[in-house]
């Protein structure tokens, strides 16, 4: 369970990561009056990022219930 949690924090921090480089590459382009394909792309990685996140978030939630349920389970049968 460890490596899902790890794993998942990696991939919480790899969009994280996307969404600012996403975010600044806007509002250097908004500065500069640029728009077009690069943009686009900026505003695609951020809606990737985003589902990233959901799915990472899905991998911590489904680990908690997971320990939660070994952990009653446990509890039981002591």
């Amino acid at each position: 369970m460890i490596g899902a949690i790890t794993s998942a924090l990696s991939g919480l921090t790899t969009a994280t990561r996307q969404v600012e480089q996403s975010a600044q590459n806007i509002a250097e382009g908004s500065a500069q009056g640029a728009s077009g394909t690069g943009l686009i792309e900026d505003i695609v990685d951020i809606k990737v990022a985003e589902t990233s996140y959901r799915a990472n978030l899905a991998v911590l939630r489904t680990t908690d219930e997971l320990t939660q349920e070994l952990l009653n389970t446990f509890d039981e049968t002591v």
